[in-house]
This record gives C-alpha cells, sequence and structure tokens, in this order.
C-alpha cells in the first residue's frame, strides 16, 4: 500500500501515471493523513511519497510496515535519520529533475538586479519617469556557485550563455565543464573578494551551517550580491541583514528558510535590497511530471532489491 502525502494536488496525469506505476499497489492520497475522519490504513503503508516536512516519529510509530519513503524534493535534512536508520527504511530523493527551472531562476535573479527592476518597480508606484544613471551589464561579471551538481552545472551553463566567468566550488576542487575554474571550500575567501555574484546550492549540514555569516559578507565586494537557492541554514540572517543595511554588499535574493513559510514578523520582509522568493526556484508546472520518472527509476530498483539510483545514505544525509 502506498501513501501520497504531497501539500499540492497531484494533476490527474500524473495521479494517473503513478498509480499505473505501482498497480496493483493501492495508493492512498492525502496529505493530512493523521487528521482526516476517513480511515486510512496507515498499519499497511509501505511506500510513502512526501516532501518530507510532514515525516515524524509519530508519524512513522503509526506505520510498522513502511519499507520506503520517496522525498519529492533534494533536501532531507528535516527527516528523523536516526529512526530511520532503526528501523532500516529506504529513502530516496529525486535529485536531478531541478536544473532547467532553478537555472532560469538564478538567470532571472541576476538580471534583476543588474538591469535594476528593483528601482524600476519603485519607480512605477510612484508615477516617476527617470532616466539618469545607466544599468549593469552581466557580461564579464564572475559568479562563484557554492555546489558545482547538477543544478550548479546547469545555472553555470546559462551564466555562460550571458558571458559570464563561472568559479564552481565542490568537496575536491578538480574542475568539471563547464566552470571556467573550480576550487574547494577552503579557498572560500579568496573567491568571495573576486565575485560579482555568491550563488548557494550547498546542502545542510554541519560544515555548512551558517557559511554565510558576517566575516563572509565583510570580505565580498561592496557591488556584489548573494543568492541563495541551498538551504536556509547556509545564511545567518541576522548578518546578513546588517551587511544588506550598511552597504557591505549592496543586494541579495533568498529563495529558503530556516522557518517556511517565512513568519510575518521576521524581520528579512523590510531587509533593504532583498528578493524574497517563497521557495519557488524549482517550482513549475513540470515538476511533477520530471519527479515522477525519478520515482519509476527508484521504483524499478526497489522492486529488483537492488539500490535505487536516488538513494540517500542516512549516515551522510544526503
Amino acid at each position: 500500500m502506498l501513501l501520497v502525502s504531497l501539500p499540492d494536488q497531484l494533476p490527474e496525469k500524473e495521479r494517473l501515471r503513478l498509480i499505473q506505476l505501482v498497480h496493483p499497489m493501492e495508493v492512498w492520497i492525502e496529505e493530512h493523513f493523521l487528521d482526516v475522519k476517513k480511515e486510512i490504513p496507515l498499519q499497511k503503508i509501505q511506500i510513502w511519497l512526501t516532501y518530507g516536512a510532514d515525516v515524524t516519529e509519530e508519524a512513522l510509530k503509526q506505520m510498522p510496515s513502511l519499507k520506503w519513503i520517496q522525498v519529492f524534493q533534494s533536501g532531507v535534512e528535516k527527516i528523523p535519520l536516526e529512526e530511520l536508520k532503526k528501523r532500516n527504511i529506504l529513502l530516496t530523493n529525486i535529485k536531478g529533475i531541478h536544473g532547467i527551472p532553478m537555472a532560469e531562476h538564478a538567470m532571472s535573479t541576476i538580471l534583476y538586479f543588474s538591469k535594476n527592476f528593483e528601482q524600476y518597480t519603485i519607480n512605477k508606484q510612484k508615477h516617476l519617469w527617470n532616466r539618469r544613471g545607466h544599468d549593469d551589464e552581466v557580461y564579464g561579471k564572475t559568479i562563484a556557485i557554492f555546489g558545482a551538481g547538477t543544478v550548479g552545472q546547469a545555472i553555470a551553463e546559462r551564466c555562460q550563455d550571458f558571458g559570464m566567468h563561472v568559479i564552481g566550488v565542490n568537496t575536491s576542487g578538480t574542475l568539471k565543464p563547464p566552470f571556467d575554474e573550480m576550487y574547494s571550500m577552503k579557498d572560500k575567501e579568496d573567491i568571495l573578494k573576486k565575485s560579482d555574484f555568491v550563488l548557494l546550492l550547498l546542502p545542510s549540514i554541519p560544515e555548512t551551517y551558517h557559511c554565510m555569516s558576517k566575516r563572509e559578507f565583510s570580505i565580498m565586494k561592496e557591488s556584489a550580491y548573494l543568492i541563495n537557492l541551498g538551504r536556509g541554514s547556509l545564511i545567518h540572517n541576522k548578518d546578513l541583514i546588517d551587511s544588506l543595511e550598511n552597504g557591505s554588499i549592496k543586494g541579495a535574493a533568498v529563495d529558503v528558510f530556516d522557518e517556511e513559510p517565512l513568519p510575518e514578523d521576521s524581520p528579512l520582509w523590510d531587509a533593504p535590497h532583498l528578493l524574497i522568493t517563497p521557495h519557488m526556484a524549482a517550482r513549475t508546472w513540470r515538476y511533477y511530471e520530471r519527479a515522477l520518472e525519478k520515482f519509476a527509476l527508484n521504483l524499478e530498483a526497489y522492486q529488483h532489491n537492488e539500490q535505487p539510483p536516488y538513494y540517500i545514505d542516512l549516515n551522510k544525509g544526503y
């Protein structure tokens, strides 16, 4: 028996595709599965499709037959991995589907800042026609992409199409296409000093916690921009706000946060030159279509007692 607890309704085409994939297994689709009045036989659930936020110890206790959790995103940092290890529950994600939409989001953000769209939006609200000054160009600018995996490569390709110089940062520092240069995290400060844009795609692990804080912001160019499409824990929020207010960096765009939804009283809402998007960088109409393609590959391996291609190492957390 399979449980789907995604917060968005599956489009009809993808719902039928899912049912076809797991046939003859019974499928239950219910976001609030712990609260619904109708009786869902949770004790019979073997496979669980979820974004991951509802995977709690309480929920797991009610699924004694659970064998596999398929997360419909890349990150699994909020899942109780120790509990999964105790019960030998398989965990997989859908890494690899985010390249196209996140690359488009990244380029939109880069152009938003370079082409001064923030100011033009303000001017429109004021009915103000102001042609003083000049817009910038991204051509010839340097961008550092921290996290040079599949998504990082897709963004690097788009940046190069616009004539940017692209620096990648990965674990080994080994150069791979399409990056112009590659470094490891030990070179972070040197990279920050020469980058016009700093884009974060890193996972949430102890080594990356608050990797962008007061010192890093002080090292960056005053004309530089920070873009976070990775995890909320990568940034020290107060230090970011202070840096934007004192002008030590020119602007920032953040799509991911420690607490989501971002509380209405969060000081981030009032930070100057900060573009906030509600975790939308990968969210397009084609998301579930691509996610089910990855699930199908994981399912085929699972059915043959093989390790799925998008397997998560519970000891590493990725």
